[in-house]
């Protein structure tokens, strides 16, 4: 490993296992030696001879070049390995980079509470992100574009400049997440879907059962959402679901007839909160 910066080592003061620091030239194989037998990172091979940063604690590691991370794995250093790092010369490390890596349960990724996970992918030239070995497409005009995908073995949103420009259902299994190269924890809330102009909303309360209807359509959103008073975004092909800001479904639209009834009213729904339409009906019809 070629350390460039001087050496530097941690004082007496420093918590065991704080982060650490340090430069280093990418090898020929791009195999990057974070710590002798214990941790390397694969970089691509056109990365040779370039000099990246890497920032290494317990949980993560970061490694970026000219301030972009370009990588996030999960940490296998232990406390003395951080500290067999400094007495090479790498310095007390600032806050982290990015956003930290999957924990770990004996050497098990986990999900975190939620069960989402999101990964940073870049986009090609045919518009397509590659996850869990397999392409997806994303769309064309976000091609060159570096993309946040956030799965949670349901959906899969993907985010760019903190906006949603897409979501599809996951191609990623929930026993799966953890697994995913670069997965890392979620840290902000999903940012709201931008609203068709003109777009027809419905209004409908959660049944027990955790269903919704709309248009003679069933739709399930599972029981932890039951009670909740969800709009439903009406499209000409698909219907998406919206609890507050957060999608939750997204479901092809089987049924092309207009919808009529959009609002709903009774327990938990306040009617002041309802606006008036052209389009709302008082037909009990779904």
């Amino acid at each position: 490993m070629d350390v460039i910066e001087p050496p530097a080592l941690l004082t007496d003061g420093t918590v065991e296992g704080a982060a650490v620091e340090f430069q280093a030239r990418v090898p020929p194989s791009g195999q990057l030696t974070v710590c002798s037998g214990r941790q390397s990172i694969g970089l691509h091979e056109s990365m040779a001879g370039r000099l990246v940063t890497v920032w290494a604690d317990l949980r993560s590691v970061h490694v970026s070049l000219d301030g972009h991370v370009m990588r996030t794995v999960a940490s296998r250093l232990r406390p003395e390995d951080l500290q067999h790092l400094a007495m090479r010369g790498a310095r007390s490390a600032g806050p982290p980079p990015a956003k930290p890596a999957l924990r770990r349960r004996n050497g098990i990724p986990v999900l975190p509470e939620g069960g989402a996970v999101e990964v940073e992918r870049s986009v090609t030239k045919d518009g397509r992100v590659t996850i869990a070995g397999r392409p997806h497409l994303v769309g064309f005009a976000w091609a060159g574009r570096k993309v946040t995908l956030r799965l949670d073995g349901h959906l899969m949103h993907a985010i760019t400049d903190n906006a949603l420009i897409g979501t599809w259902p996951c191609p990623v299994s929930t026993d799966r997440l953890a697994g995913i190269h670069g997965a890392r924890t979620p840290s902000t809330p999903l940012p709201p879907p931008p609203l068709p102009a003109g777009s027809l909303r419905a209004q409908r309360k959660v049944h027990a059962t955790g269903r919704i209807m709309v248009g003679g359509q069933r739709i399930k959103l599972g029981p932890r959402h039951r009670g909740k008073v969800v709009t439903v975004v009406i499209e000409d092909t698909h219907l998406r679901v919206l609890h507050g800001d957060e999608e939750i479904a997204v479901r092809p639209r089987r049924d092309l007839t207009p919808i009529t009834r959009l609002h709903v009213t009774g327990a938990g729904v306040n009617p002041r909160s309802r606006q008036a339409s052209p389009n709302d009906k008082t037909s009990s019809k779904s």
